[in-house]
């Protein structure tokens, strides 16, 4: 099934789900700070997968897209990924999503001119199936978007204790390490 993702639905003990092609690829957060949820948008032509992971490890995604991209950029003197517009919310919210995953580790690579991502992941919800690899590929310059979404989603969150590093609620915070 590779380059396509038809029959997700029906094959649902496919280990590996491909896509070639990705015409969108965007990190999103719901919620209010403290209680967001976050989830990424993979989509290739009208069929889409959302895919659900924790606020740290998007914040991994974009610390390691920042190093990932930069390696990459000095083994060829010349990569300056192109920007592309921002995606608007009613775009990435529109119609139901093929299938909804979780994500529970992610990989990156480059092959061939473009960069690689692979998840490892479980099915969410209703739809709870044996499915283990998620595998796209995606242009440089979308996973560059994609990085630059996830570090301003994770920013948006609650401040940062100076000392300990965990989140302050706007009630307040017990640093650990003023006791």
């Amino acid at each position: 099934m590779a380059g396509s993702i038809q029959g997700v639905i029906d094959l649902r003990m496919e280990e590996r789900i491909e896509f070639d092609e990705i015409t969108q690829l965007s990190a999103v957060a719901m919620g209010e700070p403290g209680k967001r949820t976050f989830f990424l948008i993979i989509r290739q032509k009208g069929k889409w997968v959302r895919a659900w992971l924790e606020k740290e490890l998007l914040e991994a995604l974009a610390m390691a897209t920042d190093q990932f991209l930069a390696s990459i950029a000095q083994e060829r003197r010349y990569f300056t990924p192109e920007t592309t517009a921002e995606v608007a919310p009613e775009d990435v919210l529109a119609g139901l999503p093929s299938v909804e995953l979780e994500i529970d580790q992610i990989a990156l690579g480059y092959d061939q001119e473009k960069a690689t991502l692979n998840f490892s992941v479980h099915g969410s919800g209703s739809q709870k199936v044996g499915w283990s690899e998620l595998y796209c590929r995606v242009t440089l310059a979308q996973l560059k978007k994609l990085g630059v979404q996830a570090r301003k989603i994770c920013a948006a969150g609650r401040p940062r204790c100076l000392l300990c590093g965990l989140p302050i609620d706007p009630e307040g915070h017990i640093c650990p390490k003023s006791n």
